[in-house]
């Protein structure tokens, strides 16, 4: 049994020191926050996206890379910078674009998913924990016919796969979610897939913490920030805090999102990981939403009904590290969200405003290994939009190295 510390209590983090802890190691989980969930978590379109994996570096964002350089697309903005990083990532995500790259990251990225509700579905039989979860189902909207025919192909793969997914048309999706003849936006098709599913990742990782603070003997140390690392050689012994004595450790694992920049000296792997800011609005959920998941791939929308709240998340903002809320790309969100559903975004009273960042990489995989510079540490950062999705198949990875 290994004293082994998480830092980092979202869900990266907190799935990471769940199975740690039920693989039977000593776990101490670790937050600058006051509480776990507070970072990309606390806001994230809640959509479990087993059978939508896709990596962002595509042949069809490579086509629209022009008009989102010229600050043509609402969904997208990119602010250059002169940073050796910045320039080293673009590229490297530029590389991933051709279709065999593509394609490769993507079913990596599926296969990380499919460990994922594996593990969740273990979870769920151990655990009592209510996080709004429920398989949903979800409908991909395609705007015009031309975008709706190329997903015949992407569909087509997947199935090959394994994963239900089926093309309707607009009549055959206003079939599976009624609340669809009120969708204001085009929609020349859909790509419907049953089997995926929801959940408020913030509760999960508060319920979850609680559970193994109860069940497990898992410690936990909120509000406290990690300075250094402690070495005895080249190996980790303990960790420093800004403001409390130093953890004697004999691993850790750093799952901070995009926090893990801050040990790149110690963590180089982390330095293929960028910041992409992302907006979501959560009303009241009213009749009229609703219940299936629904992503507009035109608008790059997500919308998923939680419990007794309805949510929309978007916009991809590759920008400076800690650039904060931006009042302006939250309004481009809210007005998007209300000329297609405006019943329910212009009309229902507002419960949370959320800006995040979500760390990736250029091959949208995350980074899950040990350092090369320190034994006995461990990365598990980068999955971007897909934290949500990936968190449990990442964690199982991370149990992997301590077998």
């Amino acid at each position: 049994m290994a004293r082994v510390a998480v830092i980092g209590a979202g869900v990266i983090g907190v799935s990471s020191a769940y199975l740690l802890a039920r693989a039977g190691h000593d776990v101490t989980l670790i937050d600058a926050a006051s509480e776990p969930g507070m970072g990309a978590s606390a806001g994230n379109a809640a959509q479990l996206s087993w059978a939508y994996g896709d990596a962002m570096a595509s042949p069809a964002l490579l086509k629209h890379l022009p008009a989102i350089a010229m600050g043509r697309d609402p969904a997208f903005r990119i602010r250059w910078q002169l940073d050796r990083d910045f320039l080293c990532w673009g590229l490297k995500f530029l590389a991933n674009t051709p279709f065999s790259s593509w394609w490769n990251n993507t079913q990596e990225i599926l296969r990380l998913a499919e460990q994922s509700r594996h593990e969740l579905v273990i979870l769920l039989k151990e655990t009592d924990i209510e996080f709004d979860y429920r398989v949903a189902g979800k409908l991909h909207l395609y705007a015009d016919r031309q975008s709706f025919a190329a997903a015949d192909s992407s569909v087509a793969r997947k199935n090959a796969l394994g994963f239900e997914q089926r093309l309707l048309t607009r009549v055959e999706a206003e079939d599976v979610e009624p609340a669809l003849a009120a969708y204001q936006g085009e929609i020349a098709g859909a790509v419907y897939t049953p089997s995926d599913a929801l959940g408020d990742a913030a509760g999960f990782c508060r319920q979850l913490t609680a559970w193994m603070i109860e069940r497990r003997q898992v410690s936990v140390l909120f509000g406290r920030k990690v300075s250094t690392f402690v070495q005895t050689g080249s190996v980790l012994t303990g960790l420093r805090f800004e403001d409390r004595d130093e953890l004697r450790v004999d691993a850790a694992i750093v799952a901070a999102g995009p926090e893990v920049r801050s040990f790149i000296s110690d963590l180089p792997e982390a330095r293929d990981i960028r910041p992409i800011r992302g907006y979501s609005l959560t009303v009241r959920r009213t009749g009229l939403a609703p219940s299936i998941s629904l992503t507009d791939v035109k608008r790059k929308l997500a919308f998923a009904a939680i419990g007794d709240r309805f949510r929309v998340a978007g916009l991809a903002d590759i920008e400076r590290p800690g650039a904060g809320f931006d009042a302006g790309r939250f309004e481009t969100l809210r007005l998007a969200a209300s000329a297609v559903l405006p019943d329910l975004f212009e009309r229902s009273d507002e419960l949370m405003r959320w800006s995040g960042e979500r760390p990736m990489t250029p091959t949208s995989m995350p980074i899950i290994a040990a350092s090369r510079r320190i034994k006995g540490l461990y990365i598990n950062a980068g999955h971007g939009m897909l934290g949500w999705t990936l968190a449990l198949g990442s964690a199982r990875r991370v149990v992997d190295f301590f077998q």
